[in-house]
């Protein structure tokens, strides 16, 4: 969980210092619980608050209408099945492993999706260039929260490949519970928050590979992509996870490091 930085290592001191000395700690997901844990944090003063979206905003039915637009403005044929990805263009996302991934399965029935914008663009292009698959790749550009619900509706596979680098870490991933609540299996990477969190459960909303390795990258997609069948079971058990992880979870995260504070000052 440390990012080792010189200016993080010079204050992780005293971070901990309050970690252990707070009269109760908030965290996003089970995996950070683990980890104050192993830093000295009494488990009692630890309260999980569920990391979460307004599920009401992502879940909307998608029109027919809606998903043909889309596949219209990106030049994607209808009998086409779309890998996705949606977030910032950056190398600490793992995108190149994505694209090699994508470029190993040889497939000429699925277009690969970038959709967001970021520096790295460039390299992917020149990358997907290189591996004769560019036509294959579609670049979306910045997509508005409105309109990535049709970008969920639209795709078979979300893959969030994200890489731990000595500077950022995935800390979650909120594109996961965005698309699942489209119902959209995830392919993650075990950098990626939502997996260590237990979000993601492997084989049954998804699954959790290593980071950097596009060989379990590339299966896990072919899983999904040539198994109608695991994908809707999949999006069924990702829709019923999504659910349990609203916005009044997470604020009863809150109120119950709330309660236990001025109950223990009383």
């Amino acid at each position: 969980m440390r990012l080792m930085t010189p200016s993080h290592r010079l204050i992780f001191p005293a971070t901990r210092f309050i970690y252990r000395n707070a009269d109760a700690v908030v965290v996003y997901g089970e995996h950070v619980k683990r980890y104050l844990i192993s830093e000295g944090v009494s488990e009692e003063r630890i309260f999980v608050a569920s990391h979460s979206v307004d599920n009401n905003v992502y879940n909307r039915a998608v029109t027919e209408e809606e998903r043909a637009a889309l596949k219209q403005k990106l030049n994607i044929p209808e009998e086409k099945k779309i890998i996705l990805y949606l977030g910032r263009l950056e190398e600490a996302k793992g995108l190149s492993y994505l694209l090699d991934a994508f470029a190993s399965l040889k497939r000429e029935d699925c277009i690969l999706v970038f959709a967001g914008n970021g520096k790295y663009r460039h390299q992917l292009e020149e990358r997907a260039v290189e591996k004769d698959i560019i036509a294959q790749i579609r670049f979306a550009g910045y997509v508005q929260p409105e309109q990535a619900t049709v970008y969920y509706a639209d795709a078979n596979v979300f893959v969030l490949p994200s890489i731990t680098t000595k500077t950022t870490k995935e800390t979650w991933g909120l594109v996961v519970n965005e698309a699942f609540n489209q119902g959209l299996p995830v392919i993650a990477t075990d950098a990626v928050g939502a997996a260590a969190g237990g979000f993601i459960k492997d084989g049954i909303n998804g699954y959790i590979v290593k980071e950097r390795d596009t060989n379990e990258l590339a299966k896990a997609m072919q899983k999904i992509l040539d198994d109608p069948q695991k994908r809707e079971d999949f999006g069924k058990n990702a829709r019923s996870t999504v659910a349990l992880w609203d916005n009044e979870n997470m604020v009863l995260g809150f109120r119950q490091a709330i309660d236990y504070v001025t109950t223990k000052r009383k």
